[in-house]
């Protein structure tokens, strides 16, 4: 299928001339990327400062009252004063007292060799070393920069190892121990004040052999690791084992490679401890605690296995569980590889369209539609210029990009009055569960699917079903929540039994209107039953994903899929886990977008909450948030406390995966300001928020 969002093949980290070669330490490959910071009145050219970008260092020039803040925002690895600059050594001093630069190098460059007298007066401004403009020996510099990419690296090593439950200790060729973590302390008994220092024990590590000159030597109980370092002096580590062969049963899941999550299930605390248990013992017993964990982080864990059904002679039972279990899936398509968004473009990137010419538009719209692809977009000016059609627009121009007619075999005008229909039936009153968000939503969903890491783990059908999943997942949305139509027993809840009412009650609303005979909106006409099975339970399951009460279900899910040495059989799984994770982030992502644009959907959510609970008080009903409450609320209170419980651990797990760092860094500022606001806040304020 044509994916057509690819930037362009991304370039090789090292291939570019001047980069700097990593520093092979140990077995770390150090990323230098030095930074130089050049303080002088001139224009900073000179021989030595050509080395210096020759040889990759990236440099910043500028005046002497714009070095202090530049030192704080860059951090560099080097700072070189201009000679000539008056009062020198009082900057120098100032420079030196900013708390981040500990590890920086002051140089001062000057046109020739500086006199003895002067070098006393820099030394009282702690800076011990001068370098010529016209010098071309860089040596100095590309030793410390290597240094100080080293330590600037420690601070990270260790934390890791003090969180690791294996105990460790590090000495050095004197047999001295320079270091032991906590697990350290659990194993031996000892405390670290009362190690780090000492000579090495055997009465604290019992049949702990002496290492030898070869790199690496097994003991039964510990592992003794000759450090490889260019430096002269040695060092060991000592690691202790968890079984007697040394094996230790590997953590394939997601949950493993990121950070621990900050709330856990109950089925994520079981799968770990297992997990913990496998590496712990051997053998048989090993074996059998390793199927278990596989056995529970099944998709359909509750689900009989059809496997061994099937591989008996019970087949009537097998057509019982065909017909009343897995209803609305009796149809068993051949099995073949699914082909991801990459391979999917990769088949159709030379691919010009064929449904005709593009569709017209003013433009107004035309210009707000442009930068479409970036996170920053402006969904609301969108929503202003097209008068509320924000998604009917967005979404073709979406569905165009990602050849979403093609895949589904339908006209593009058929595809234009569907999107049209879906948006005449959200609820443009109300003020946050509107056409405009389903839009939002899509342009995030669009975003996520954009990015290479996703896209790997990604079937082409299900990257279809996300986006249409996006665009209807809150259709016909009424204002209020799930709570709300259950305690006045609405139709709707009455009809899904209270479970996921408005989830079930959009995604079932929206086939409905697509299947509906006479409408000329039958998006899934061309599709084979095969075909539209298959869409339709990706839809359906992606839609459903949003309900937030299974808010940390998903989430578990999600932390537990293997993206590791992936069978094929699993990787069609793996791809609905993904998009379910995406389109629920996309779903609640407006605390990580700019200030300006969380701020103002925030006030719209909490407006429809206003309302809702205004209307529980009017009817006598159970409050279902009670504290949103127009005439005793803290807006900004709410928005971190929902960032707390739903939207940083979420995206802690998403951006990781998807490698969009940049969005955490968002939330966090978005989270402070809202904190910067709470003191001021007064019920005052809750009036007129849509103003």
């Amino acid at each position: 299928m044509p994916w057509c969002c690819a930037r362009g093949a991304a370039t090789p980290l090292l291939s570019e001339p001047g980069r700097p070669v990593p520093d092979p330490f140990g077995p770390m490959l150090i990323q230098p990327n030095p930074a130089a910071l050049v303080i002088t009145a001139g224009t900073g050219e000179g021989i030595f400062i050509e080395r210096l970008k020759h040889s990759g260092w990236q440099l910043t020039i500028a005046p002497p009252h714009q070095a202090e803040p530049l030192c704080v925002q860059l951090r560099p690895h080097l700072v070189l004063i201009d000679n000539r600059l008056p009062d020198l050594t009082t900057m120098a001093k100032q420079l030196h007292q900013i708390s981040n630069v500990d590890d920086t190098f002051f140089v001062v460059i000057s046109e020739k060799p500086l006199s003895e007298k002067r070098r006393r007066s820099l030394a009282h401004a702690e800076i011990l070393h001068n370098i010529l403009w016209n010098s071309r020996d860089t040596s100095l510099v590309e030793w410390v920069s290597r240094m100080t990419t080293r330590l600037r690296v420690v601070p990270a090593l260790f934390a890791v190892l003090d969180e690791a439950d294996q105990a460790v200790e590090v000495i050095d060729d004197s047999r001295v121990v320079l270091y032991v973590n906590r697990a350290y302390e659990n194993v031996t008994g000892c405390l670290r004040g009362e190690v780090i220092g000492q000579q090495e024990s055997d009465v604290r590590r019992k049949s702990l052999p002496r290492p030898r000159e070869d790199d690496r030597r097994r003991s039964s109980d510990w592992k003794c690791i000759r450090v490889p370092s260019s430096s002269c002096s040695n060092q060991y580590v000592y690691v202790k084992r968890r079984s007697l062969d040394g094996g230790i049963y590997r953590d394939v899941s997601l949950k493993s490679i990121r950070s621990q999550a900050m709330i856990e299930a109950p089925i994520s605390e079981v799968i770990s401890m297992l997990r913990d248990a496998a590496g712990r013992c051997e053998g048989e017993s090993a074996q059998l605690v390793k199927d278990a964990v596989k056995v529970l982080s099944s998709h359909e864990l509750y689900l009989p296995n059809l496997q061994k059904i099937r591989d008996g002679d019970q087949r009537v039972a097998a057509q019982y569980y065909d017909g009343l279990v897995r209803v609305g899936t009796l149809h068993h398509p051949p099995r073949h590889r699914k082909r991801s968004v990459v391979d999917a473009y990769k088949d159709k990137r030379d691919f010009l369209g064929s449904h005709g010419e593009r569709r017209r538009v003013s433009a107004d719209v035309k210009n707000a539609l442009e930068n479409d692809h970036l996170w920053n977009y402006d969904i609301l000016q969108l929503e202003r210029v097209t008068e509320h059609h924000a998604l009917s627009q967005l979404g073709m121009k979406i569905f165009e990009r990602w050849k979403v007619a093609d895949v589904l075999q339908c006209q593009e005008d058929i595809l234009a009055r569907w999107l049209n229909t879906i948006e005449m039936h959200y609820h443009a009153g109300n003020a946050y569960h509107n056409a405009t968000h389903a839009a939002d939503v899509l342009q995030a969903t669009s975003y996520f699917l954009d990015q290479p890491t996703v896209a790997d783990h990604v079937i082409d059908t299900h990257g279809v079903a996300a986006l249409l999943a996006a665009a209807v997942h809150d259709l016909d949305h009424p204002g209020r929540g799930n709570a709300f139509l259950i305690n006045t027993r609405q139709s709707l809840a009455i009809l899904y039994n209270d479970q996921s009412v408005l989830e079930n009650h959009h995604v079932a609303l929206a086939f409905q209107l697509t299947l509906q005979q006479n409408s000329n909106v039958n998006i899934f006409g061309a599709l084979s039953r095969d075909e539209f099975s298959t869409m339709r339970a990706a839809v359906v399951e992606m839609v459903l994903a949003t309900d937030i009460r299974r808010h940390f279900e998903y989430l578990a899910k999600f932390n537990q899929m293997n993206i590791v040495d992936v069978a094929d059989e699993q990787r069609e799984q793996n791809s609905m886990i993904v998009c379910n994770m995406l389109v629920k982030c996309a779903d609640i992502s407006n605390p990580c977008r700019d200030w300006v644009t969380c701020q103002k959907w925030a006030y719209r959510i909490v407006e429809e909450y206003f309302e809702q609970t205004r209307e529980e008080k009017e009817k006598g009903l159970p409050l279902t948030m009670e504290f949103f409450d127009r005439e005793s609320c803290c807006v900004p209170v709410t928005q971190t406390g929902f960032v707390d419980m739903f939207v940083r651990e979420a995206f802690s797990c998403w951006s990781e995966f998807a490698h969009l760092p940049q969005l955490l860094h968002i939330l966090d500022q978005n989270y402070e300001h809202w904190k910067q606001m709470q003191p001021g806040w007064t019920p005052a304020n809750n009036i007129g928020l849509l103003s």
